[in-house]
């Protein structure tokens, strides 16, 4: 049953819960920004410490956010007897988590990973590389973060957010 009501408050909390998934994913992404603006990191302190906890190594791969992953893709998203406005922010959530985890795999098999412009084991980039690594890597971030704050406001608010294609694919996979 799909209801499309008005949500009620602890609606709205777990809406807004399933938004954690993409901030913790896109985290590695602002290691540039808090280095250069330090204060940026304070409101990101509770998620730094979830952090190794979200990325529990377990046969080479992390084992806790495959678990989230698959928890809300098919505990919450496709769970018809849950409302709509819960089903809905969850995909979208996870659809922002997979954007992140694409945009660090293709950085990655590129070889253009964060690591390489922090001195890692890939090297240390200098010069143009390491401006246009760092721009990427804070665009990706600031997209995310800004979507997931958006969102955020808009379920408490008890509104769909909508964020231009990843709305409509969230959407289409709600129905």
């Amino acid at each position: 049953m799909v209801w499309r009501g008005s949500p009620k408050g602890k609606d709205k909390l777990f809406a807004c819960l399933t938004y954690l998934v993409p901030l913790l994913e896109v985290l590695p992404f602002g290691a540039y920004l808090f280095d250069l603006y330090s204060p940026l990191a304070l409101p990101f302190l509770p998620l730094i410490v979830l952090q190794p906890i979200y990325y529990w190594p377990g046969g080479g791969f992390s084992i806790v956010a495959l678990a989230v992953f698959i928890g809300l893709f098919a505990g919450v998203a496709q769970n018809t007897r849950l409302i709509h406005f819960l089903r809905y922010n969850a995909m979208q959530a996870l659809l922002l988590a997979v954007f992140a985890w694409l945009c660090s795999l293709v950085l990655s098999l590129l070889g253009l990973s964060q690591e390489a412009v922090l001195g890692g084991f890939s090297g240390n980039l200098t010069g143009a590389t390491a401006y246009l690594i760092n721009t990427l890597n804070s665009v990706i971030f600031l997209f995310v973060v800004c979507s997931s704050v958006f969102s955020i406001v808009q379920c408490i608010r008890g509104l769909y957010a909508e964020i231009p294609v990843i709305s409509e694919a969230a959407y289409s996979q709600v129905r």
